[in-house]
């Protein structure tokens, strides 16, 4: 869950809408995909075949595919770091403490999971 509320935080973080597990412009789901700036990011990876068609459809839409699964092991300031530089590779520059962006978005998430 990690990646998808990181996710979610930077975008909003920097005013961006975005759609989470939304099969609206593929037909298939992505990840996270920002419409505004026509990125998706993939944090799971599925069949080779899947991957395979998400990647060309993505590429007949003019949607730039960055793939970004946490690694094993990988700690989440690592990975939030790594969420930042996929961001500023698509010219979204993020200049926040990463230590405490993970301890708003464990908050976050503490929060979510207590309401359910």
């Amino acid at each position: 869950m990690f990646p998808a509320f990181a996710l979610s935080y930077y975008s909003h973080m920097k005013g961006l809408k975005i759609e989470l597990g939304s099969d609206r412009v593929l037909g298939i789901p992505l990840d996270t995909y920002i419409p505004s700036e026509q990125v998706a990011i993939e944090v799971n990876s599925g069949s080779e075949d899947m991957e395979i068609l998400k990647e060309h459809l993505c590429q007949q839409r003019g949607i730039k595919r960055i793939k970004l699964p946490m690694k094993t092991n990988e700690t989440e300031i690592a990975y939030a770091q790594r969420i930042k530089a996929a961001f500023q590779s698509v010219h979204i520059f993020i200049t926040s403490d990463t230590e405490e962006d993970v301890g708003t978005i464990r908050n976050v998430f503490e929060n979510w999971r207590n309401s359910q």
